[in-house]
């Protein structure tokens, strides 16, 4: 690896280019082989486990939404790398969410429907240092969904196929620990997921995920793997639009916009086209592979206020918030059934 590399760059990149090939036909058949498997029971223990580290304090089901967990903000659960989430969700809130799409500087490299990915090329000492930022907007689902789903270590083997192996170093608090992984690379990171207080009452509900590299003495550098540095955020908004009359609220009454930025330092030398090619191509394709798998799992039907949703919508704070939007105040709990 590196500029004096043995390969010149168009085999380096045909080299890559058939490994990611082989990689599309392992996930293809990693599916095939999922949709079979029959959905498993939570455990008596109420605790999930990733080796001895405890993350999780309910129990929790393939068939239910991470959603029913009450994950609380971070300031209510402090702990020594506080600040710096504090610090990350703030910069992410700021200047994440801002319009690229008249940005010179921003390239739009992929737009498939509602999916745009954009990159702005940066390179530093001959590496590449490519933020990418992509937005999606996908119906059926919650940004409390979506981001417990990229946040919950206990599912990401279901969505996730690019990682050769990850454990949890260190559990902060109940939403923010630290990870070890590797592929090709290691990295270590904290990952956080918060809810994002509204402003108003017009604005939609607001959750974030944001990864960032941390060292840790459990994990230090190793001559094994070269360690990459990352700064990751996933924000998702949901946003409701009322059905008429008085129909019955379900999934269809239900968008979540979805952006995704990621800055990643590989730590080490590659072709800038090879690495941009890649980019450009599992991007869009983890977005869309995250998302499906999303709106592939079963959600539990309930009633509220004597109205039974469609389309098994799970009963949580924000849909009963919704039916209280869309119906009125309502004196009946949610059922689950």
């Amino acid at each position: 690896e590196g500029p004096n590399s043995l390969i010149n760059e168009e085999e380096f990149f045909d080299a890559v280019e058939a490994a990611l090939d082989r990689q599309d036909k392992i996930e293809e058949q990693s599916e095939k082989v999922r949709l079979h498997w029959p959905t498993s029971m939570p455990s008596g223990d109420a605790f999930s486990s990733v080796g001895t580290h405890r993350f999780v304090q309910k129990p929790y089901s393939r068939s239910s939404s991470m959603s029913s967990i009450d994950l609380v903000s971070a300031s209510d659960d402090v702990h020594r790398f506080s600040s710096q989430v504090e610090e990350m969700v703030q910069n992410h809130m700021t200047y994440s969410l801002q319009d690229v799409g008249g940005d010179a500087n921003w390239q739009l490299v992929v737009e498939e429907g509602e999916m745009k990915v954009y990159r702005r090329e940066v390179e530093e000492n001959g590496i590449v240092l490519d933020p990418l930022k992509a937005t999606h907007a996908v119906k059926g689902v919650t940004g409390h969904e979506v981001c417990n789903y990229f946040w919950n270590v206990d599912v990401r083997n279901d969505w996730e196929t690019t990682i050769e192996n990850f454990h949890v170093v260190e559990t902060l608090a109940d939403n923010a620990i630290i990870i070890y992984q590797t592929h090709k690379r290691d990295v270590l990171y904290l990952s956080a997921i918060r809810k994002i207080p509204a402003l108003t009452e017009n604005d939609p509900e607001t959750w974030i995920v944001c990864n960032f590299s941390v060292d840790h003495n459990s994990a230090p550098l190793n001559n094994r793997c070269v360690r990459a540095k990352i700064n990751i955020a996933m924000i998702c908004q949901t946003l409701v639009s009322p059905p008429e009359g008085n129909q019955e609220i379900s999934r269809d009454n239900i968008l979540c916009k979805i952006t995704y930025v990621a800055n990643v330092n590989p730590g080490g030398w590659a072709p800038a086209s090879v690495l941009r090619a890649v980019a450009k191509r599992e991007y869009p394709k983890f977005l869309k592979r995250f998302t499906s798998y999303r709106l592939k799992q079963g959600c539990v039907t309930f009633h509220v206020g004597g109205r039974k949703l469609k389309n098994k919508i799970e009963c949580s704070k924000l849909e009963h918030r919704i039916y209280s939007l869309v119906y009125g105040p309502t004196p009946w709990p949610c059922v689950q059934k």
